[in-house]
């Protein structure tokens, strides 16, 4: 299972993997799935279901927290968690 932090744009997915992977957390920007946003091209951060709190602090203390969150289970099923 991993976790899938939507973002406002390519450009903030990126920043937002970038400083979680300077804090040591495993972080990849991925193509959000249609199902996680209808209305259109948006971007997310991928990481593992191990790190979610860890990343989620350190993105609160940066200003960067997350517009949605979803999980995606291992059969590709995607649910929006409530922050």
């Amino acid at each position: 299972m991993h976790y899938l932090i939507l973002s406002k744009s390519l450009t903030h997915a990126q920043r937002t993997a970038r400083l979680l992977q300077r804090e040591g957390v495993f972080a990849s920007v991925t193509k959000a799935p249609q199902s996680a946003n209808p209305g259109g091209c948006t971007y997310g951060v991928k990481i593992g279901a191990r790190n979610l709190e860890r990343a989620q602090s350190i993105l609160q203390e940066a200003g960067l927290a997350a517009e949605k969150l979803f999980s995606v289970d291992a059969h590709g099923r995607i649910n929006e968690v409530e922050q």
